[in-house]
């Protein structure tokens, strides 16, 4: 079997059967099937230009069989028009899936262009919040460090205030401190020094007063008072004439009485009063006896005067615990808050609620009324006086 068949034909009689198959071979001389170029037998046929290589050292390397018919076919003018209106039809086409191209192209484009707007304003926007915060912190910033130095400016107000006070009450107390021993040497009850009758008498015309005696004595025994109180005896018994019984009298321990607290009405109502008397030298209804039953030798008690004369320093003091009476009930109501006001505007030192009432009402009633003091009245003793040996009706017959 020639190997042409063998190609053809299938597998050898001895193989296994699974060799592949090849095609008839064609001579690319002639286009002829069933020998290669360098055995077909026209080969003197081949010009230069058509002429294709005959062996293997001609064309440097072997080639495989064309698939395909290298010759040129002949066309039909009707097959040659459909072509031509085909390709009209392709072209038409190709122009109308260029213009939906170039259409979705620009649609792409100005979707592309209106997101990268957006995401340019978007930014900018986020940019526009971002300075608008940093701005805003830097105002409040500026408005926290203005408040500190507020803060600031009023604890050292605060302070300076409380140093100046305690420097006030420093040089207070000192100046106290250095005038304490004269101070106590004005202090203390004084003794009343009596001229003799002769002296006073000489010592009264010397001087050619038109004034009258009674008017002299009477002026100069006002300020007299009796140191020493002298108990009330028993009353004297008269025959057919029964004792009248009466509540006994007592006075009261000085020291010991609590401060009565004086409202504002009570306050102004014993103001008004034209004087002040002590519920202690309050006048009391005497024991009426007949004259004739008196008696007149002999010393007789005499209890101090019964009525006390209110001075002007007296009436002072009265309206100045008044005043502060006012200004304690007008305080204890205010808050802590108002209190420490007060205490700034006023320059007081404000340490608790109770003493800066007490400490506000003092300064008030300084204000108000000043360091007045009350003149000590000269005060004698029966032992001194020249009536002390006299009976009681002779001391009211000189006084008179």
């Amino acid at each position: 079997m020639s190997g042409n068949e063998q190609r053809e034909g299938g597998a050898p009689s001895g193989g296994d059967g699974e060799r592949r198959l090849y095609r008839t071979p064609t001579c690319f001389a002639c286009n002829e099937k069933g020998h290669y170029a360098n055995q077909c037998p026209n080969r003197s046929m081949r010009n230069g230009s058509s002429s294709r290589p005959s062996t293997l050292t001609d064309s440097r390397r072997s080639r495989s069989p064309r698939r395909y018919d290298a010759r040129r076919r002949y066309m039909s003018p009707r097959r040659h028009s459909d072509m031509h209106s085909q390709i009209k039809e392709l072209s038409k086409s190709l122009t109308v899936m260029k213009e939906h191209y170039v259409r979705e192209q620009e649609k792409k484009e100005a979707k592309a262009r209106k997101k990268k707007e957006m995401e340019e304003a978007k930014r900018a926007e986020e940019e526009e919040r971002v300075r608008q915060e940093r701005k805003k912190a830097k105002e409040e910033a500026k408005q926290k460090e203005a408040e500190r130095v507020a803060e600031m400016r009023k604890d050292l107000n605060i302070h300076m205030a409380t140093k100046l006070r305690e420097m006030e009450d420093n040089f207070v107390e000192r100046v106290k401190q250095a005038s304490g021993p004269l101070q106590a040497k004005d202090k203390g009850k004084k003794r009343v020094t009596y001229q003799s009758e002769d002296d006073y008498t000489s010592d009264h015309s010397s001087r050619g007063s038109e004034t009258s005696i009674t008017q002299e004595i009477s002026g100069r025994t006002k300020k007299l008072r009796l140191s020493e109180k002298c108990k009330r005896g028993n009353d004297p018994c008269v025959e057919e004439n029964p004792l009248l019984e009466h509540s006994p009298k007592r006075t009261p321990k000085r020291g010991i009485l609590k401060p009565v607290q004086l409202t504002s009405r009570l306050t102004r109502s014993k103001a008004s009063k034209k004087g002040f008397q002590s519920p202690i030298a309050r006048r009391r209804t005497p024991v009426k006896t007949p004259l004739s039953g008196r008696k007149k030798s002999g010393i007789q008690k005499v209890t101090p005067g019964s009525k006390m004369q209110s001075t002007p320093a007296m009436k002072g003091a009265l309206a100045r615990m008044g005043y502060r009476d006012a200004m304690l009930n007008e305080l204890k109501d205010l808050d802590a808050m108002k209190l420490q006001k007060i205490c700034n505007d006023e320059g007081i030192h404000y340490d608790k609620k109770i003493e800066a009432i007490f400490k506000i009402a003092e300064h008030r009633t300084h204000q108000a009324f000043g360091n007045e003091e009350v003149d000590e009245e000269a005060i004698i003793k029966i032992a001194d006086s020249e009536n002390s040996g006299k009976p009681a009706d002779e001391t009211e017959e000189g006084l008179e």
